[in-house]
């Protein structure tokens, strides 16, 4: 073997170890976030003890979605609906745009008046020249929603001023970083409008695993004494927050069958 491909072999092996080292010490912190909030998950709440809080005027909703990479699955799609229709939302805000489909669908089952937000990274942002995104996918399927209002800035340098204290319902689903989850947390209670308000965060399962960068996000940048009100969407991916919520934690069992299920009616339109 050659001196150069014994010194590639080791910069490799460095890089290697470098890389499970920065693993370790990051997962050893996040252990250290739970452990100072005396949390290693959030209660969850069955969706039908959530919405006896909060009672929607419809059961059914118009979904949309085209199963495509990256989007929601279509429960998290019908309980943020859910959510917007209860709360009567005429201000919803969402950072993390994507397809726009959570923006059409919050859209399509909310009045005409309400007011749609939704914020994503500009175009000349690295992230989109790194994973070569084309920039006409973003609110793809909202762009003809009169009333969704598309807004480019990384979360980290937004300013909500324009919009404090004037949302009923905040979606998080942005950059799923611990750091971003704080940075985007800390916004959504600057645009909540009362104590009736909601925030909800995507993505708190992962294909079927708890992800710690949004649970320590959210223990980071919520008061302590706020914590008690933070639950997990049975039936969903979702980590939910109000001032209102206490409810008693549902039991969970790994293989239990939810006690309600869902009726979809679907139509592929070409």
């Amino acid at each position: 073997m050659s001196k150069i491909a014994k010194l590639s072999g080791l910069v490799k092996y460095r890089r290697h170890i470098l890389g499970m080292v920065n693993q370790k010490n990051y997962e050893k912190s996040q252990e250290a976030v739970l452990e100072k909030y005396g949390m290693d998950k959030l209660p969850s709440v069955k969706p039908a003890d959530v919405f006896a809080l909060y009672p929607p005027s419809s059961d059914t909703f118009k979904i949309t979605t085209d199963f495509s990479y990256g989007i929601s699955p279509e429960n998290d799609y019908y309980f943020l609906c859910r959510f917007a229709n209860a709360l009567k939302a005429k201000r919803y805000f969402e950072i993390g745009t994507w397809l726009g489909l959570s923006a059409r669908n919050v859209s399509d089952n909310l009045d005409d008046s309400s007011e749609i937000y939704s914020l994503d990274i500009p175009f000349d942002h690295p992230d989109i020249a790194i994973f070569k995104i084309p920039q006409h996918i973003f609110g793809y399927y909202a762009r003809d929603k009169k009333n969704v209002h598309f807004l480019k800035s990384d979360s980290m340098k937004f300013d909500p001023t324009k919009y404090r204290k004037s949302c009923e319902l905040v979606f998080i689903d942005g950059n799923h970083s611990q750091e971003y989850v704080e940075n985007d947390t800390r916004i959504a209670l600057d645009l909540t409008k009362d104590n009736n308000s909601v925030i909800a965060w995507h993505d708190y399962y992962l294909l079927g695993e708890l992800n710690k960068n949004v649970l320590c996000g959210i223990l980071n940048a919520l008061p302590k004494e706020n914590h008690k009100h933070i639950y997990h969407l049975q039936q969903s991916n979702m980590a939910i927050y109000s001032p209102q919520f206490y409810f008693k934690p549902a039991e969970e069992k790994k293989w239990d069958i939810p006690d309600r299920a869902f009726t979809i009616n679907m139509k592929y339109e070409i």
